[in-house]
């Protein structure tokens, strides 16, 4: 009995975390959901570009940045370095153009801290975060900006697009992925408020920013930040930026590793928030898309080892054995990941079992005690 306690439990969660959840959400957002209030405003905005090490590319991305379709009187750069050592900061001084400035940041502090002391060095009404790898779309900042026209909205996000890299299982299964978290952000959005953001590119109203700790993952915490100021976060599809997916499946684990360390952290240090009778739907979201998400693997191990006991029963001897096939076929995606060959099905199980795996080597790691702060360019 305790067994198939066990086992349904784990098992509805897990149906819950990757369907009922998105589902239900998205169903509900056809109902009830609200976009935020846009017009033709055009607030003064500082582009942050948090870097380290970008001398190859940090270039492109200020020709880019200074490129886009918004009134150069009204906006300028400034890139944030965290203690670069090769020239990225004196690329960034020849540059040539008065919008873009520098601001160097000593002792390798981490992209949070780096971000909160660019935050601190900025007056313009508006911060748009963006990092150095991100290609951004012409008309993204305008379409940014016209959702600030709603005195309600605190942060805006853009839609990140990723385009893949390489034709293996990795970079497909990221593609995969990211269209399946569109799709739920969207519906978040509508809602009420995202839980998060994506790191490429969002903005912030600079009246509404405040530090976060340098051992939290920013662009998760400033969703928070909003809503306990009783703002909204929202996603506009109008902002379009773009990324390399990557195509080596230990850059892809170690990353999802890294970022799940700092956002389990971020869920113990905000554990607040996850209070639904004062944080209302946001507390619900937090809970489902994050802290039962990065709870799947443990959920997942309950419902196998569960089955054991009952394989007796042809229903729960199925289970185990589709669960095997799950694994079996992650196993062998990781193995062939390398291969255009084989997505499909098998890329799918060789993606939901690396996210898995992440989730689980970042709760162990976390347990016994490790915190990431900085980081290194991947891409």
């Amino acid at each position: 009995m305790v067994s198939v306690c066990l086992f349904w439990v784990s098992a509805l969660l897990l149906v819950y975390v990757y369907a009922g959840y998105a589902l239900g959400w998205r169903l509900l957002s056809r109902l009830h959901g609200r976009v935020a209030l846009t017009g033709p405003v055009t607030p003064t905005m500082t582009v942050i570009v948090t870097a380290f090490n970008e001398e190859r590319g940090i270039h492109a991305k200020l020709d880019n940045l200074l490129s886009l379709d918004y009134p150069a009187d009204r906006f300028d750069v400034l890139v944030a370095s965290d203690g670069s050592t090769d020239l990225t900061d004196e690329i960034v001084r020849r540059y040539g153009d008065s919008r873009v400035r520098l601001l160097r940041v000593e002792g390798r502090v981490g992209k949070t801290e780096t971000q909160n002391q660019a935050a601190a060095a900025c007056s313009a009404e508006i911060l748009l975060f963006t990092d150095a790898t991100t290609v951004i779309d012409t008309s993204a900042l305008r379409a940014l900006a016209s959702n600030f026209a709603d005195s309600g909205v605190g942060c805006v996000a853009a839609q990140l697009v990723y385009l893949g890299k390489g034709s293996n299982l990795t970079a497909a299964g990221g593609t995969a992925y990211w269209g399946y978290e569109i799709a739920l952000r969207q519906a978040e959005s509508s809602l009420g408020s995202l839980v998060g953001v994506s790191g490429c590119l969002y903005a912030v109203r600079r009246a509404a920013y405040r530090p976060i700790s340098p051992e939290l993952i920013s662009d998760f915490v400033i969703a928070m930040r909003m809503r306990e100021q009783g703002l909204r976060t929202v996603l506009e599809p109008r902002a379009i930026c773009f990324e390399d997916t990557l195509d080596r499946s230990k850059q892809e684990l170690s990353m999802r590793v890294r970022v799940a360390i700092r956002s389990i952290g971020a869920l113990v240090s905000e554990r607040h928030m996850l209070n639904p009778f004062r944080f209302g739907l946001f507390a619900i979201q937090l809970l489902s898309h994050k802290a039962l998400r990065y709870a799947s693997p443990l959920l997942w191990a309950v419902a196998l080892l569960s089955c054991l006991p009952l394989v007796n029963r042809p229903f729960y001897l199925a289970c185990l054995m589709v669960q095997l096939l799950v694994l079996a076929a992650g196993g062998i995606g990781f193995v062939l990941h390398a291969r255009s060959a084989g997505r499909g099905l098998l890329g799918k199980a060789y993606y939901f079992v690396l996210t898995n795996l992440a989730s689980l080597l970042a709760i162990v790691r976390y347990l016994r005690g490790e915190r990431v702060r900085i980081w290194n360019p991947v891409r």
